[in-house]
């Protein structure tokens, strides 16, 4: 029997769909992995490393590990100066699987951000580690003021970078890096979101460098990715001046050290 092109892809896509979805129960497995002992890792995937810290933006690393752990693509952890409770700015304690001591090979390195990382950014070790680790990794990411820590480590030296909007005049400490105004900022193997909720667009990005765009597709999908923000204000080159400069002003007093 023939089959048309539009039939074959429309098959092509049913099985990407089919075998996200199958995944759908993964996120409760791991959920369940007793935290501070460490995941299996599978030594034929990608080590997916996401660095947590104190006071951090809780959903600039969760949301990007929701999206990759369900892809069932790569190993996927957390891991802090120690694997113990960290406290997040959204009052939940984070739980890393791994200390600097323990932590695994590391291929993609993913530096989330926090309100101020400040005290990361000064901290010597964790710099240190971060290049460390950035030195060997495939791949180098971040997502919001993430990339001011990573810039703090040299790892962005003669690279581009998206940073939240508010915090883009940060940047301008590191002549070096040079600030993109997008959402999604890759240049080679160096990946970066910019505000909170890029993280989601960022983590789909790296599916489709990682696996392909096919399976970046039905993941969408699969988690209904489809934003439709109620107040259309969360794009900072379009929303009202007013808003905007007080946001940025309010901004400019919680970064303080930053600027």
């Amino acid at each position: 029997m023939k089959i048309s092109p539009q039939r074959r892809q429309f098959i092509k896509q049913s099985i990407c769909v089919a075998a996200a979805t199958g995944a759908a129960g993964l996120s409760a497995t791991a959920a369940a992995e007793t935290h501070g002992r460490g995941i299996n890792i599978d030594p034929n995937k990608l080590s997916i490393g996401i660095f947590l810290y104190p006071n951090m933006t809780m959903l600039d690393a969760y949301g990007p590990l929701q999206v990759l752990a369900v892809s069932r693509q790569f190993n996927v952890f957390t891991f802090a100066k120690h694997a113990k409770p960290l406290p997040s700015d959204a009052h939940v304690d984070l739980l890393p699987h791994y200390g600097f001591a323990d932590c695994p090979n590391i291929d993609v390195l993913i530096v989330p951000g926090s309100a101020n990382p400040i005290e990361q950014i000064k901290d010597v070790e964790v710099i240190s580690r971060l290049r460390e680790i950035g030195d060997k990794a495939k791949y180098v990411t971040s997502v919001c003021t993430g990339s001011l820590i990573l810039a703090e480590t040299g790892l962005l030296d003669g690279y581009q970078t998206a940073v939240h909007w508010a915090y883009a005049d940060a940047l301008k400490k590191y002549p070096k890096v040079t600030h993109v105004n997008q959402r999604v900022v890759k240049d080679r193997n160096r990946i970066s979101g910019g505000g909170v909720t890029s993280g989601l667009d960022f983590a789909f990005t790296l599916v489709a460098e990682f696996a392909g765009k096919g399976r970046a597709q039905a993941l969408e999908l699969l988690l209904e990715y489809d934003p439709q923000p109620p107040f259309n204000t969360g794009n900072h080159n379009t929303t009202p001046k007013a808003l905007k400069a007080a946001v940025q002003s309010k901004v400019y007093e919680i970064g303080k050290g930053l600027f």
